[in-house]
């Protein structure tokens, strides 16, 4: 399945997804999209600030899958938004930011659904 069509999938999958982006182990944005209604919080460099730090979380994360297993996604609720990260693919990761309210573990195994 394409990144595209992976992605727009995702943010119809729930009215509370804001911004789904999917970047490469560099933190390189490889697609990112959004409802039209909604507008970013972050600035387009705090963006790639956050992406960073996501990535290398990650690479982090992987170093101890060897002890643990492999990581399924991570995620991190602020007072204002939910992020979720999880592997796309072996050399991508996908970035799925929503509202607070929203049931992030059936997001989670819908997207799943999709691999």
């Amino acid at each position: 399945m394409e990144v595209q069509d992976i992605a727009d999938k995702i943010i119809r999958m729930s009215k509370f997804v804001r911004i789904v982006t999917v970047c490469d182990m560099n933190g390189k944005v490889v697609y990112s999209a959004r409802p039209k209604s909604i507008e970013n919080k972050l600035t387009n460099k705090e963006s790639a600030k956050s992406l960073i730090i996501a990535v290398e979380s990650w690479k982090s994360r992987k170093a101890l899958s060897r002890k643990l297993g492999k990581c399924k996604y991570v995620i991190a609720e602020y007072e204002k938004v939910k992020r979720i990260t999880m592997p796309a693919g072996k050399n991508h990761l996908l970035y799925v930011t929503t509202e607070t309210n929203i049931d992030h573990n059936n997001l989670i195994n819908k997207i799943m659904r999709l691999e």
